[in-house]
């Protein structure tokens, strides 16, 4: 996450860190949708062995000794069949735990969005424990997190001019630039998340591919509710 700052203790209790087993290291985020499942980006976890990832959640600062972290072994990982590595369209996948997460006050599924609400202009939350710069060594211990601004495709796609904005894709940037503030690498598969009147988080994006890190261009996000269908069904066949 660069330019935003620590998030309060379990702020975001959807919040996963998905580690390899063998040196407990991060290496992407997620978000949880019920107590079985956890969506993440394609480009994660495309390749990787469920006996070789773990998912913790309930993490604020990984540094310090926690009664609230949970750390949870992978029964599978489904990754989207149409996910492509060149453009990163169907950057998504979900990913079941072997055991159900306990849920409490400070562990709990964010909710799906409107597939019929395109979120433009819309304030938005990226949380993750990526790196703080472009290129920067991984990763802070306690999450952080970054408000940024909602685009329209056609605005993002005009940026990024070597480069396709699909349909499935959403973006979010800062007002100053797209210098300031922005999702980077060890973010992937994290949430960004939108909050409506009444305090409720919805899943809006997965965060997926950018130029750099706040280099001038907005970060690019999977679009969650193009791909509720294939989430739904997903979780719903498995």
């Amino acid at each position: 996450i660069v330019g935003g700052i620590e998030a309060r203790p379990y702020e975001f209790p959807w919040q996963v860190s998905v580690r390899r087993k063998s040196s407990d290291s991060h290496f992407c985020g997620g978000s949880i949708i019920n107590d079985r499942w956890v969506v993440c980006a394609a480009h994660c976890m495309q390749g990787e062995s469920p006996a070789l990832v773990s998912l913790v959640v309930g993490e604020h600062d990984s540094s310090a000794a926690s009664t609230v972290r949970q750390t949870h072994d992978v029964d599978s990982i489904f990754v989207n069949e149409n996910y492509d590595p060149r453009t990163l369209e169907n950057d998504v996948s979900v990913i079941k735990t072997a055991i159900a997460i306990t849920f409490d006050i400070n562990v709990g599924p964010i909710c799906a969005p409107d597939p019929a609400n395109d979120y433009v202009y819309r304030k938005s939350q990226c949380s993750g424990w990526g790196t703080i710069n472009s290129g920067g060594i991984c990763c802070p211990a306690v999450l952080r997190y970054v408000t940024l601004n909602i685009t329209t495709n056609a605005f993002c796609d005009a940026v990024y001019t070597s480069d396709t904005i699909y349909d499935d894709m959403i973006c979010a940037t800062d007002n100053t630039g797209m210098t300031d503030r922005d999702s980077c690498q060890g973010d992937s598969g994290g949430p960004l998340s939108v909050k409506d009147g009444s305090g409720i988080f919805s899943l809006v994006g997965i965060v997926s591919w950018g130029i750099g890190c706040a280099s001038g261009y907005p970060g690019v996000y999977s679009r969650v509710g193009f791909h509720a269908g294939w989430i739904t069904d997903t979780i719903t066949n498995n």
